[in-house]
């Protein structure tokens, strides 16, 4: 139950609470990447207006100049009367003029500055009159002026057309209000462009994204980000369940070696007594029955009782870890030491033995009888695996605070099925060995606080890596 509850617990930290974040975090983004597209087609539809308020802007000043050019030349001819019978068939053939007046005289700060600049003008009082003025031909001075007024509804109605949605206002100078079309949208923000051919400002609100808007355009990131995290999720508990696989193992392990421990601490001294006796009446009989059949007999049993004694003094070394005397010891002189047994055993099985010195001593803290034992029986093994011969070879280096020991042979290698499982208890492939060699190897090795690596391939060979630490 308390497991569960921690998984659960888990689950709520690794998952449930980075997809809430992230999700927020998702649509805020979102809600930033439809504002600023809403910024940009608000900014397109707004330029789009004010080139077509200058187009037209262009068009209108270009038809009233043309109209002033004509009156000009033809100054004398025309009455008054027919030129204002003129405007006013002009008023009513273009759509774009609510009224046209001719004016003799300058009234207005706008028919003022034409004058002096003979330049169309917009009349600043009246945004949206346009007042241009008349030259004479001949005298190239100002006979009068044209002031038109401009319809609003006219211009309000081409802005419609390029988009009748467009909630847009259009300012002059001075703040005042123009015209707009549709009512403006509530919004924080604002664009505003500026008019090329006149003093005016086109403003538009930007219109805010709605919820349902910003949920659709981010449901997708994070149905993305939902699927990434459970992903890791499972490869953590993918990892985590693979650990406590490897943990459970090990502790199984830890079990059975505590379990040959009991059973070494409380019947191996037993085992030995007996042994002790049977092994002195064989001697015994051996020297009284002297004939070769019992002979034969005789170093049969005793073998057994060599090999049962072998046993329960690994059995011990299990059971007693700690049960050592430590000295320093240089492990070139200890294997040195042991070099003819295994020369003798590599004869015997026609094996090619070399033993490599290192080059500087090798002092460390030990136990001699365990390290014997551990290049013993690695070397047992070696030899044992070169069945139709090979060549073995034990060497020492020195690799930084380290004491190295390689024992390499090229038998017929490890199985793979094997491999994994090397360590543990009772584990062997061959039928008259226990499957604690390397077992107490190991243990040995882990005494003295160091590492035992085993690299095989098979039908190559096996190459096997004791670490010890330098010391003394």
């Amino acid at each position: 139950m308390g497991r569960e509850r921690t998984r659960l617990w888990f689950y709520i930290l690794l998952v449930i609470v980075p997809c809430l974040i992230g999700s927020v975090w998702i649509v805020r983004w979102q809600d930033a990447q439809q504002q600023q597209e809403q910024i940009e087609e608000t900014r397109l539809f707004a330029n789009i207006h004010k080139n077509d308020l200058d187009r037209f802007l262009a068009e209108t000043t270009a038809r009233l100049e043309t109209l002033a050019l004509v009156i000009g030349k033809h100054a004398k001819k025309l009455e008054k009367e027919e030129m204002n019978d003129l405007l006013q068939q002009l008023q009513k053939q273009d759509v774009r003029f609510e009224r046209i007046s001719f004016f003799s005289e300058s009234t207005s700060p706008a028919m003022r500055l034409a004058k002096a600049t003979k330049q169309t003008m917009i009349d600043s009082q009246h945004t949206t009159t346009i007042v241009t003025p008349i030259i004479h031909e001949q005298k190239k001075q100002t006979i009068g002026f044209l002031v038109a007024k401009l319809r609003t509804n006219y211009i309000q109605n081409r802005m419609k057309i390029v988009y009748p949605n467009a909630s847009f206002r259009l300012y002059d100078e001075n703040g005042t209000v123009l015209l707009e079309t549709n009512e403006l949208r509530p919004s924080k923000q604002t664009v505003t462009v500026q008019l090329n051919r006149a003093p005016w400002v086109i403003e538009a609100n930007v219109p805010r994204v709605s919820l349902k808007q910003n949920i659709r355009a981010s449901l997708p990131y994070i149905l993305s980000l939902i699927i990434a995290i459970h992903i890791i999720w499972l490869f953590i508990q993918h990892w985590l369940l693979k650990r406590q696989t490897m943990m459970e193992r090990m502790e199984t392990e830890t079990q059975k070696l505590e379990l040959i421990g009991t059973l070494a601490a409380s019947t191996a001294h037993e085992i030995r007594n007996p042994l002790a006796g049977i092994k002195g009446f064989i001697q015994l009989l051996s020297e009284k029955h002297e004939d070769n059949e019992s002979q034969l007999y005789f170093s049969v049993i005793q073998n057994e009782i060599t090999r049962i004694n072998d046993i329960v003094n690994e059995f011990l070394i299990l059971g007693k870890p700690t049960a050592r005397k430590l000295e320093t010891c240089d492990l070139n002189r200890i294997v040195q030491s042991i070099h003819p047994m295994i020369e003798s055993q590599a004869h015997l099985h026609n094996v090619v033995y070399t033993f490599q010195r290192a080059d500087v001593p090798l002092p460390i803290r030990c136990s001699k009888d365990h390290l014997k034992q551990v290049v013993l029986n690695l070397a047992k093994n070696a030899i044992e695996a070169m069945s139709n011969g090979g060549q073995l070879t034990i060497s020492l280096v020195k690799q930084n605070d380290w004491a190295v020991l390689h024992v390499v042979d090229t038998g017929c290698g490890i199985p793979k099925q094997v491999s994994d499982k090397l360590f543990q208890p009772f584990m062997t492939s061959k039928q008259t060995r226990t499957g604690l060699g390397l077992v107490v190897c190991k243990r040995i090795v882990d005494m003295h606080e160091g590492t035992i690596d085993i690299h095989s391939i098979e039908n190559k060979g096996t190459t096997i890596t004791v670490r010890l630490p330098l010391g003394g």
